[in-house]
């Protein structure tokens, strides 16, 4: 995607109603939102309306389609009366984008129901289970369980704007309006990977807070001291500092971002941090939304990570109990998670970037 005079070029753009048209912002934040409605053309003819009270810089629709409706250097109404990390007002400082989804489903005789089918007496469309989420929210505003998923193009359309918003613009923080008014919103919520979308986005401009993200794998005063590495080539991630060591997770990519800890006494090896993503039966999960960085914690030392749901291979056997990580989906009894990862990898291939 590109992004020319604040605008997402090729994309269509309906202009909103209610938005702040004298004046402009520097955005440095993005806000994730859903809609909570049934439609993505809804929610555009919803902002586009003259009695609207709200707007967002963008809607994404069910198939990955994206409607602009603000340019992103004006301010739209999407985050109301917003703090987090002693910044408040979070209208004058982000590019809000609004997803299509209903959030929350409720369970009725083994159903799942969205909030507007589940008010009717008669005549209820179930959705289907295939697109049920079970989750706890990282907030106790809710205790609803069970969420409608995102669409894959949703998640591919979402990623690749805030991809372009992070290039365009000085962007330091990906949030949800979840984490900006906890004790009001409960979206995008637990179905929307947004721990491993902005830990990704964020750490690849070295934007990333490391005492946060690493938080579980180091103590604090290392964490301060962590250097950003990205791989030169495809590189083995390894568990010892030795070419005959088994491998902890499958090779990294060229240009994947670790984080450098130590090395070894010939200085031939780099002790890293890496995240990773595998599965792991649910039974071996308790989930956790004591913090924002972490929905899920590891309650056993024989749980194993596989690379994929139906547990073809082994990647990682020695994650302990406590360890905490973020759940990005799920699939019958099975949780895709990512998780920080200490090992070893071949110090040439690396190139620091800090």
């Amino acid at each position: 995607m590109e992004i020319k005079n604040h605008r997402v070029v090729g994309v269509d753009f309906v202009e909103a109603a209610a938005y702040t048209k004298t004046g402009t912002i520097t955005p440095d934040a993005i806000i994730i939102h859903y809609t909570a409605g049934n439609s993505g053309a809804a929610t555009v003819r919803l902002f586009a309306a003259k009695t609207a009270q709200v707007s967002a810089h963008f809607v994404v629709h069910e198939d990955g389609k994206i409607t602009q409706m603000v340019d992103m250097n004006k301010k739209a109404w999407h985050a109301g009366k917003s703090s987090y990390n002693g910044r408040s007002g979070y209208n004058s400082l982000s590019i809000g984008i609004e997803i299509s989804n209903p959030g929350y489903l409720q369970k009725i005789d083994g159903k799942y129901y969205t909030w507007w089918e589940a008010k009717k007496t008669s005549g209820r469309i179930a959705t289907p289970e295939s697109m049920v989420y079970t989750g706890k929210h990282r907030n106790a505003v809710t205790k609803m369980t069970y969420w409608q998923k995102y669409t894959d193009a949703q998640l591919k359309a979402v990623k690749e704007l805030c991809q372009a918003i992070c290039k365009a613009y000085n962007i330091i923080e990906i949030l949800g309006h979840e984490e900006i008014l906890p004790g009001q919103k409960c979206d995008p919520g637990p179905a929307f990977p947004l721990d491993a979308m902005r830990n990704e986005l964020l750490a690849k401009s070295g934007k990333v807070n490391l005492n946060e993200l690493f938080a579980n794998a180091v103590s604090q005063s290392a964490a301060s001291s962590l250097v950003i590495g990205k791989t030169t080539v495809k590189l083995n991630f390894r568990q010892a500092p030795k070419t005959t060591a088994p491998l902890k997770s499958n090779p990294m990519a060229a240009g994947t971002y670790i984080y450098i800890i130590g090395e070894d006494s010939t200085k031939e090896w780099y002790n890293i941090l890496h995240e990773i993503t595998g599965w792991i039966d649910k039974q071996y999960i308790t989930q956790d939304t004591s913090d924002s960085d972490y929905d899920g914690i590891l309650n056993s030392d024989n749980a194993m990570i596989y690379s994929d749901e139906k547990k073809t291979r082994r990647m990682v056997s020695d994650l302990k109990t406590g360890t905490k990580f973020n759940l990005l989906e799920q699939q019958e009894n099975m949780f895709r998670i990512k998780a920080v990862v200490e090992g070893w990898a071949c110090a040439k291939y690396i190139k620091k970037e800090s």
